[in-house]
């Protein structure tokens, strides 16, 4: 492989995520038979400037944590198939893929850091610890090899989340992974929006073998009531949720 050509899609992690609308929400925790006692329960928050400054450049700061753990924190890029724009560091990150339709999926890197001090998410929500405690040298560099001079001050927080997690314990007919199911309770200002979200992690020898698998995950779910891929992203129903002057 050519320095810095792209691997192969093959060589990625893939990715499989249903937005399960509110409509179809009850059809879900019927089928999918969800019992509160089996999942366990985490906190989680991202972190954005008011007008939106590290979205609009494709980056995503999230924290998260869960009872009585250590604290994690990821910063993603979601960047385009093409490396051309994108800097030595971002290009040394590992591309995975995240389909959240049939057709065509999003290259994202990340970069986590595990062990985050427990509480230490809390503080930084409670506004008792600054944003950037959450995120290490790697995860800084990354955030400024694409924002030049970023002010990590204007971070402000979207959330905090409750979420409820049932890691790897349910499958639907005609796919043959288990998928994790998550539900996350937004709440603020007396507002309310619970958001669910189906996925799997699928491994696939090439590109028509992964897209094959999308197509087998989301077809799974359209025969189970579960409703259509939308394309959209817990991650996107947060920011808009949370976003200043709602």
């Amino acid at each position: 492989m050519l320095p810095g050509a792209e691997p192969p899609v093959f060589a990625r992690k893939n990715e499989i995520k249903l937005f399960v609308t509110p409509g179809n929400a009850e059809q879900a925790l019927a089928v999918l038979k969800l019992d509160e006692k089996s999942a366990y329960r985490q906190m989680v928050c991202f972190f954005d400037t008011a007008a939106g400054a590290l979205a609009a450049q494709g980056l995503i700061l999230r924290a998260r944590q869960k009872d009585g753990e250590p604290g994690q924190s990821t910063v993603k890029l979601r960047a385009s198939e093409m490396a051309d724009g994108l800097s030595e560091a971002e290009r040394a990150i590992q591309p995975e893929q995240d389909w959240t339709r049939e057709d065509l999926p999003t290259l994202s890197r990340s970069v986590d850091h595990e062990s985050i001090t427990e509480g230490l998410v809390a503080k930084v929500a409670a506004g008792e610890e600054k944003v950037k405690a959450l995120f290490n040298d790697q995860q800084q560099k990354l955030v400024m090899a694409r924002m030049k001079g970023f002010n990590w001050l204007s971070l402000r927080r979207f959330g905090p989340v409750e979420t409820l997690v049932w890691k790897q314990q349910r499958k639907l007919d005609g796919f043959k992974e288990k998928v994790t199911v998550e539900i996350w309770r937004l709440k603020m200002d007396g507002r309310t929006l619970n958001v669910l979200e189906v996925s799997a992690n699928a491994k696939a020898g090439t590109e028509a073998q992964a897209q094959e698998l999308a197509k087998q995950f989301f077809g799974a779910a359209r025969a189970a009531g579960l409703g259509e891929p939308s394309g959209q992203t817990k991650t996107s129903q947060v920011l808009e949720f949370f976003k200043p002057g709602k």
